[in-house]
């Protein structure tokens, strides 16, 4: 699993990162990167398509290697991936061809 957060200017990712970790632990899911992806001021490009985030492209790479470990991210919420419906779908549909998986911390009802 790779633990990945998206972060704002200014922000911290260690609360996400260890409540990520604090998911993995307690569902015995074995860690073996920790990604953030840190936007800057007015990116709203990259705020909306994760696939343009260096980062998380690194992740789905990660993934889609068939020599990797990697077979699912672990991300705080859906907010990490995108607030945008349609690229989040378009999202879930990568995982489920690539045979891996989206694991989320909290719901969003919970932010």
């Amino acid at each position: 699993m790779v633990l990945y957060t998206l972060t704002g200017p200014g922000g911290d990712p260690h609360v996400d990162l260890a409540a990520a970790q604090g998911y993995a632990d307690a569902h015995r899911l074995l860690v073996v990167d920790r990604i953030v992806d840190f936007l800057s001021g007015g990116d709203h490009t990259c705020a909306d398509d994760p696939e343009l985030r260096r980062g998380y492209a690194r992740a789905l790479h990660l993934m889609g290697d068939p020599s990797s470990a990697v077979r699912g991210v672990i991300a705080p919420s859906q907010t990490a991936v995108t607030l945008a419906g349609r690229l989040y779908e378009a999202q879930l549909s990568k995982y489920a061809a690539l045979g891996a998986g989206l694991f989320l911390v909290r719901a969003e009802t919970e932010i």
